[in-house]
C-alpha cells in the first residue's frame, strides 16, 4: 500500500462488519493485519475484542505499540497453535493474494477451524483472475472432511458503496471479489 487508503479501509471494515453481524465482546481474528487499523476500527466501532496475525515483523511492532487488539507476527499459513472454534470471526484485506492458490485453500481450511460452529470469516480483495469462486469451491469440496462450510462471493463493486471515486478506482473493481465463509460443522 505505496498510497494513503484508510478510508477507504475503514469502509471495507465497517461493510464486513456491519454484515458479518459483529456484537460487543465476539472476538475477531485479523489475518494479515498489518499495522492493526482494521482491529482499531473493529475495537472502536463495534467494541469487540481482536487477534491480529502478520508476517512482518515491523508492521506488528509498530500495532503492539499504536494499535487497538493484541497482535504477533506468525506465518500465517500454520494455525495449528490457534484452538479450533475459538473466534466468532475472522477477516482478511488485501493478504492472501500473497500467498499460491494451494497455500490460500489449505490457509482458509484452517482459518475456517479457528471459527466457532456459526462464525464468520471475510477473505477480501481476491482476483478472479488468479483464484476464481470455483477455486475456492473446488478447495472446500476437497477438504470437506476438515471442516463445513457455507461459500458466498460477492464482487467487490457490488458489496462497496462508491463514495471514494479514487478508492474505487483502484480496490472496488472488477475482477476483485470477496469470500464470506460460514463455519456449519
Amino acid at each position: 500500500w505505496r498510497d494513503a487508503h484508510s478510508d477507504a479501509h475503514k469502509c471495507v471494515l465497517i461493510t464486513v462488519a456491519t454484515l458479518m453481524g459483529f456484537r460487543p465482546g465476539q472476538l475477531v481474528l485479523d489475518w494479515g493485519s498489518g499495522c492493526g487499523h482494521a482491529l482499531s476500527w473493529a475495537t472502536a466501532l463495534f467494541d469487540v475484542h481482536g487477534l491480529g496475525l502478520d508476517a512482518t515483523g515491523a508492521a506488528v511492532a509498530w500495532a503492539q505499540e499504536r494499535s487497538l487488539g493484541k497482535f504477533c507476527e506468525a506465518d500465517g499459513r500454520r494455525l495449528d497453535w490457534i484452538p479450533d472454534g475459538l473466534f466468532d470471526h475472522a477477516i482478511s484485506y488485501g493478504a492472501f493474494y500473497h500467498l499460491s492458490q494451494a497455500d490460500q485453500c489449505t490457509t482458509a481450511i484452517q482459518l475456517a477451524r479457528k471459527l466457532r460452529i456459526g462464525g464468520r470469516a471475510f477473505i477480501g480483495w481476491n482476483r478472479a483472475n488468479i483464484v476464481n469462486a470455483q477455486d475456492w469451491r473446488t478447495c472446500f469440496e476437497v477438504f470437506k472432511d476438515a471442516v463445513d462450510v457455507d461459500i458466498e462471493e460477492l464482487e467487490d463493486p457490488l458489496l462497496f458503496p462508491p463514495n471514494n471515486a479514487e478508492a474505487n478506482l483502484r480496490f472496488f473493481r472488477y475482477p476483485f471479489y470477496s469470500v464470506f465463509l460460514t463455519r456449519t460443522g
